[in-house]
This record gives C-alpha cells, structure tokens and sequence, in this order.
C-alpha cells in the first residue's frame, strides 16, 4: 500500500502530526494530488545534488500541469484555483533554487515515514492517554456547542422581547394620543381603566422578559468565561509545550487548526452575544422605566464581553513558527549574532477583519534588525490552509548594547497585535 494512503488510515493524534509536517513550503494539498508521482522519486539524490534536483523540480511543475488538465476536464474550478495558485508559488521561490524543494519533500517523506513507524509499534500499547485526552476535547467541545445554543436561544428570546416591546409601545402611545388619560367622562373611565390594567400587565411582562435576559446573559459570560479559561490555560499552554518539545527533536504534533476551530467558535459567540447586548442598549432607548434592568446591568454585561474578547484575542496570537533559517524551514534556531532568520506568526481565529496589522517591537536589551518593513498585513490569501498569518524574513541581531541602569528583569522578543477593530 502506497504511504499515503497508509496514513490516511491513521488515527486522529497522528492526523494532526501529519498536518503539522506540511505548510506553505509544500503545501499538502500537493502532496494529496500528486501522491504517486511523490513516493516514486529520490528526493533525497536531489537534495544533494542540483542538476537532478533541477531536472525533478521541472517534471514536478509537469506533474502539476497534467493534474490541471484533469481538473479542469471535471469542471473542479476550485481545485484548479488552488493548484494554480501552488503552481505560481513554487515557481516564484524555487525556480532558481530547486535543491530547496527537493530538501523539504525528503524531510517530510522521511517525517511520514517515522509516523508510520511510532504508531505501528505503538498499536499494541494501551490507550488509555489518549482516551482521557479524547475524553477531555469531547468535554470542551459539549461546552462550546452548548455555548452556541444558548446564544441562539437569546437571540430567540431578544426577538420575542423586541415584539412584546412594540405591541406595548404602540398600545401607550395610542392611549395617549385619545387623551383618554387627560380627559374622562363617566362611560370612557372603566374603559381606560381596562385599558391601563392591560398595558400595566404588558409592561409586567416585558419586565420579568427582561430581567430574565439580563440573567440568562450574565449566566452565558460566567460560561463563556470558564471555556475560555479551559482553552487559554489549558489547551493553548499544552500546544505551546508541545511546540518546545518539537523545537529539541520530539515529535511535531503542534497542529493548530483543532485549537484555532474551538477558538473561532467561542469567539463568534462572543461577538453575537456583544451585538445582542447592543440591541438591548436600543430597546432601552426606545422604552424604559424606573428599575429597568437593563439600565442597571447593560453596562457591566457589555464591559464583561468585551473584556472577554480581548483577552481571547491576544491569547489566540502565537509565534507559529520559531526563529529558523530561511534556507531551512523546518530546523528550529537558536539566535545568534549576525545570523539572518525567519519567523511566522498566527492569530486562532477564522472570523472577518476589516483590517489587521501586525507590527513587530523590539526590547531594549536585545537589538534586532530587520531588512524590510516591520509591518505586515495579515490575511488569509498568503497561507495555503486558510490561516490569518504573517511571516517575517531576514532578521537578525545585532550585538548587544551596553546594559542599562537598572537591569531588566528579561530580554524577550515581543510581538503585539494592532487590530482595527475589537
């Protein structure tokens, strides 16, 4: 059985290993297309020497051009974006340097090839760790989906609200404007008095519908803010162990698109429940009485989400791929002097942004210079897999200046997000 398939058969925990091995380098969607041909040449010789190394590159691009046709005798528009697309990519990096592709199709073969191995030799083992992770993930995701239906219950019940408030308003404005109110003669009282009874008994219910929201809102941020919790301190810290583990020689199981899917669903609940929040600002504007919750507890619901978001943000902005060589994406570095390097970050969230820019600060005790602009634009046309990501090139530190008084406590690269809007 060719590799491939062989590891399509593998379970989820080395699925997400295998993710892990392809990026924008060699996509894995060519890995998928053109899987035969792949496993049929010694990448390896090429890497080592250039003239072959040349020769495979142009019968990859070859390669890619017969797959086109097929696509496109399907009528499959979207794969014939997308190879495309990959096709003008390799051409534009490695064209000239063609021993570079050959070293990272052999590095990820080889990295399939070791998969294989580990979860043939661990298939007698017990599951019993990975039943208990599984078990943990299936937890979080019953609290996301649970999260999401109760957001979709509030809109439910904010509609319902939104009705009941203008069948009352329009019933009080219309007994006010009959100056039933001002002036009464004896037959038109108990009518009026019918009248008032049923709008004091709207405004009852609009009252306890109300409060009933506000309650429910503030029960889904406690939620919201317990999964959170879960995915920040438990979750995100674990794939950043297992990123530190990868950069010394373990494993490569950092995949994030699990993390960033989990991530993406609270934060668009987050967003929906900040604009039900909005829309129950407006309903105040429009009616509103003496202990009107909504007046008293509005503002501390909104401050909570907000607070809320903000922090999800920033703690779904990681450093994806740590300072390496640009020759050599797939070796970690450790930063030297004069040493030019590369790095690539990442937000976890898939939803719209109208503008997001990344700008990368440096600290005082540790100069980086960098050739080229330190702004980048984020978007999700630049990465293969759908990702909100930016990569920096050709950095690199310069020696350090003398210390100043007093000392700081720590010498860190720091990387912040400017969003436009949060």
């Amino acid at each position: 059985m060719a590799q491939w398939n062989q590891l399509q058969q593998l379970d989820t925990r080395y699925l997400e290993q295998l993710h892990q091995l392809y990026s924008d380098s060699f996509p894995m969607e060519l890995r998928q297309f053109l899987a035969a041909w792949i496993e049929t040449q010694d990448w390896a010789y090429a890497a080592s020497k250039e003239s072959h190394a040349t020769l495979v590159f142009h019968n990859l691009l070859g390669e890619i051009d017969q797959q086109y046709s097929r696509f496109l005798q399907e009528s499959n528009v979207l794969y014939q974006h997308n190879l495309r697309k990959i096709k003008q990519y390799l051409q534009s990096r490695y064209l000239e340097r063609p021993m570079e592709i050959a070293r990272i199709i052999a590095r990820c073969l080889w990295e399939e090839a070791r998969l294989l191995q580990v979860a043939a030799s661990q298939a007698g083992q017990s599951p019993h760790h990975s039943s208990v992770v599984t078990e943990k993930q299936q937890i979080l995701e019953h609290n996301l989906q649970d999260v999401r239906k109760r957001v979709q219950d509030l809109e439910h019940k904010i509609k319902v609200l939104e009705n009941l408030q203008d069948d009352f308003d329009f019933n009080y404005k219309t007994l006010k404007s009959q100056g039933d109110v001002q002036d009464l003669n004896g037959n038109s009282q108990a009518a009026t008095r019918q009248k008032m009874a049923q709008l004091e008994q709207m405004l009852t219910a609009l009252d306890q519908m109300r409060r009933q929201i506000v309650t429910d809102l503030a029960a889904l941020l406690s939620t919201m803010e317990f999964v959170q919790k879960t995915l920040t301190d438990e979750e995100l810290a674990d794939w950043k162990r297992r990123q530190q583990i990868a950069c010394i020689g373990g494993p490569p199981n950092i995949c994030l698109d699990r993390l960033e899917t989990w991530i993406t669903s609270l934060a668009e609940s987050q967003l929906q429940t900040r604009q039900q929040i909005k829309k129950l600002e407006e309903l105040q504007q429009k009616v509103s009485y003496k202990g009107d919750p909504i007046v008293h507890h509005r503002p501390v619901l909104e401050d909570r989400i907000v607070e809320l978001f903000r922090t999800l943000i920033k703690s779904a902005f990681v450093v994806e791929r740590q300072p390496c060589m640009p020759m050599h994406p797939d070796r970690p570095l450790v930063i030297k002097t004069g040493v030019q390097f590369t790095t690539k970050v990442r937000i976890n969230v898939c939803v719209f942004w109208a503008d997001v820019s990344l700008c990368l600060l440096m600290c005082r005790s540790r100069k980086f210079n960098i050739l080229g602009t330190n702004t980048k634009v984020m978007n999700m046309e630049e990465s293969n897999n759908g990702s909100l990501s930016a990569e920096f090139k050709h950095l690199y530190q310069s020696l350090p200046p003398p210390p100043p008084p007093p000392p700081l406590h720590s010498a860190q690269t720091q990387l912040y997000l400017r969003s436009g809007k949060v």
